[in-house]
């Protein structure tokens, strides 16, 4: 941000456009300014009529769209009252999350998406810690499957990255039963001692597969959309 100050970017009366994520879940909202602090780069925003406001908590950035191509990066200062206190952190290009071309969501815990991976005359099952119809995350824990992260790294290592990991996938989607597709790995991010590792789906799913995905996703999306308006 440099020597440029917060009132600069941001004009008292003018509304913005303020995004967040639940549970994978995007959830925006528009917001007139209210006030705006220089010297603790704070912004007060009237949100006493806005739905959702569970979904604003220092769990997740807040981002603040400024044009097209660029946001503010921000945490929540205050969710208290009628005024909702972001506290500008960063600028930044769109998040993720807004630059997805399909819907992701969290499963629910209590009735888990569980994901089998075969490798190598081999498989492990894990539950899905987020799915849309692009792909699947999932969790994988360093103790309990130390042989697949080794034959990763092996193949990763022999690939020299010029081609992806492929591997048969089956994801087994609650009350909808389980689909089977190839898929590939994505990313490999490390979170402490277990890493995440995004699978993507290849278009080798059949057109009822895929629907039932799709079905599973917007369901899920409509029940955390719904537990966020009973916590108001």
């Amino acid at each position: 941000m440099g020597k440029l100050k917060v009132s600069e970017i941001f004009k008292v009366g003018s509304t913005y456009e303020v995004l967040t994520k639940y549970k994978e879940v995007p959830v925006k909202a528009l917001m007139k300014l209210l006030w705006v602090d220089d010297e603790g780069r704070l912004l007060g925003f009237d949100w006493g009529r806005t739905h959702l406001r569970k979904a604003f908590t220092t769990l997740e950035p807040v981002y603040i769209k400024l044009s097209p191509r660029e946001y503010a990066q921000t945490q929540v200062f205050s969710n208290m009252g009628k005024e909702l206190v972001l506290m500008v952190e960063n600028f930044v290009d769109p998040p993720d999350f807004i630059r997805r071309r399909s819907v992701r969501v969290e499963p629910d815990e209590n009735n888990p998406v569980m994901v089998t991976i075969e490798y190598n005359g081999k498989s492990i099952t894990v539950p899905a810690k987020d799915i849309s119809e692009m792909g699947v995350g999932v969790i994988i824990h360093r103790d309990e499957h130390r042989d697949f992260i080794d034959f990763v790294n092996r193949e990763l290592e022999n690939l020299r990255h010029e081609h992806h990991i492929e591997f048969k996938v089956k994801v087994h989607l609650p009350n909808l039963g389980t689909v089977e597709g190839i898929g590939k790995i994505r990313n490999l991010i490390g979170t402490g001692r277990d890493i995440y590792m995004r699978v993507g789906f290849e278009l080798e799913f059949t057109r009822s597969e895929l629907a039932k995905i799709r079905k599973y996703v917007m369901n899920r999306q409509k029940e955390i959309i719904q537990s966020l308006r009973m916590l108001e």
